[in-house]
């Protein structure tokens, strides 16, 4: 009886461990869902105080926000290069929009998508995601992103007659009205061409009669995809686990919605941004460029084309605002399909944005700058059956370099993300720790995150671009031209007060300039 008990307890002791191993081994799909030129203008981190982001509130309540996460370079190119193959820019000297698979370092290391596909996993893909689009990455492509719809005389796309002229005359960013606002602008008298929308990806006219009888816009092309295709998958039975990805354009330029957006936002009630006069002041942004930036123009190009400024703020932040509530919404669908579907308790989900963007603050309307509104990015992870991180917000300062690196901890993956000697290691750490407890203290990663902006328009060499660091208090920006900035965040949330040059503060702009040489070493 003894040998027998004994023999069925080694027994039972390794179905145990062979269960334990396969559950250890086990993947899980995952989902992510990238938003463009978003900020921190939604409800769960409170930007603006009228938002509405029902969807994107409700995903960060049932997951983790990650509150101090910032983009790694704040315009879409570079960033989008930068977190989808979980390399620093100033790793690959990829500061611009140079198209990445030209890059030695990021075509010789594997992309997100080449790295899932490679280990195991179905990838899909839809929507704005790289900005260089590469379809091969992935083993199936849904639909093309496209900015528009745009204005069209029945020849060629135009600026739209309601726009100002002062601030329409670039195709994306001087475009913000409703789409109910269909443009009659035909080139002449006799002209019988299509006045109206134009669709840029099909190279047609854009259908608009009603808000019940008009194209989808791209946005609505791409959570349709992504929701037929979560249905799909659910009828068959997968061999393997999916990475699917989801890229929505807006709230990015232009800014053009259904009107139903417009109306949770009238202008009579709007609040815009709280911004100091001569912010700008103590700044050293501007000087760093020999010439002025186009797009450091548009704040003056939008307060000459009304009354007032703020009469212009309001229009753009309406528009703005509308775009990010249309965007929930898209977001809402792609998260209802999958808890509807029989993928919800074994899906991760990471929701995020390639970069924020600033309304007004600093005399600056746009992104491509080291402050707060355009570095500051949402980043909410969500991971069933990690009860510890529901509802949880984390402080730590993190980045977009850390996205990668989380799906792979995720995905229980150990093989290198090199193609070949010529490519680089993964620059981010994984955030999973700080699901597993949100009080963890001994994270690998740094204690600030780091962002680059473009200093020498000529030159890709890491000494010759601008930087900033943020940590949990503070932030620091070195200019390429030796000028800094430092903000004590902490008692200074909209950066008011720059300290680089108070002695008080001598001690700890010293450390982040040394933290950001050491990951500028790396």
């Amino acid at each position: 009886m003894l040998k027998i008990s004994s023999l069925s307890f080694l027994l039972l002791v390794f179905c145990l461990s062979e269960s334990v191993f396969a559950q250890e081994k086990e993947q899980p799909n995952i989902l992510l869902i990238v938003l463009d030129d978003l900020n921190d203008y939604t409800g769960f981190l409170g930007g603006h105080p009228q938002v509405k982001t029902p969807h994107m509130d409700a995903l960060a309540k049932e997951g983790t926000v990650f509150a101090n996460a910032h983009t790694n370079a704040p315009i879409c190119a570079p960033s989008r290069a930068s977190f989808l193959t979980g390399i620093y820019p100033h790793v690959s000297q990829n500061f611009w929009f140079t198209d990445w698979t030209k890059n030695k370092v990021l075509n010789n290391s594997k992309s997100l998508p080449k790295f899932m596909g490679d280990n195991g996993y179905h990838t899909f893909g839809t929507g704005k995601l790289m900005h260089h689009r590469v379809k091969s990455e992935w083993q199936e492509y849904g639909i093309p992103n496209t900015f528009g719809p745009y204005a069209y005389n029945g020849k060629k796309m135009v600026p739209h007659p309601i726009m100002p002229k002062e601030y329409s005359t670039n195709k994306n960013d001087g475009l913000f009205t409703s789409l109910a606002n269909v443009p009659n602008i035909a080139e002449d008298e006799k002209s019988s061409g299509y006045n109206g929308w134009y669709d840029v990806a099909n190279r047609m006219p854009f259908k608009y009669v009603s808000e019940e009888d008009r194209d989808l816009l791209n946005d609505e092309q791409h959570s349709k995809w992504a929701v037929e295709k979560i249905k799909a998958l659910e009828k068959n039975e997968l061999s393997k686990p999916f990475f699917m990805a989801v890229g929505f354009v807006r709230p990015h330029t232009p800014l053009v919605a259904p009107q139903k957006y417009f109306d949770m936002y009238p202008l009579e009630t709007l609040k815009v941004p709280v911004i100091k006069k001569d912010d700008n002041d103590d700044t050293h942004y501007r000087s760093t460029f020999p010439w002025t930036p186009p797009w450091a123009k548009h704040l003056e190009e939008l307060k000459a084309s009304y009354p007032t400024l703020n009469v212009g703020l309001k229009k753009y932040l309406q528009a703005y605002l509308a775009c990010v509530s249309f965007a929930d919404e898209q977001v809402g669908k792609v998260l209802a399909a999958l808890k509807e579907s029989k993928f919800k308790d074994n899906t991760i989900v990471i929701l995020t944005s390639d970069h924020g963007y600033n309304h007004g603050q600093k005399e600056f309307l746009y992104k491509n700058n080291l402050w707060e509104e355009s570095t500051r990015v949402p980043l909410i992870v969500k991971a069933p059956g990690i009860k510890s991180c529901v509802g949880k917000r984390i402080y730590h300062p993190v980045s977009l370099i850390d996205v990668y690196p989380t799906i792979v901890d995720f995905s229980n993956i150990k093989s290198s993300n090199l193609k070949n000697k010529n490519g680089k290691p993964l620059s981010g750490y994984s955030l999973k720790p700080f699901l597993e407890n949100p009080d963890y203290q001994n994270w690998e990663g740094p204690d600030v995150a780091l962002t680059v902006v473009r200093g020498n328009f000529k030159s890709n060499k890491v000494n010759e671009q601008s930087y900033s660091v943020r940590s949990k208090k503070y932030r620091y920006i070195r200019y390429v031209n030796g000028k800094e900035e430092l903000y004590d965040n902490e008692k200074d949330p909209y950066e008011w007060k720059n300290l680089a040059s108070d002695k008080k503060y001598k001690k700890i702009k010293k450390s982040l300039n040394q933290q950001m040489n050491l990951l500028l070493s790396n």
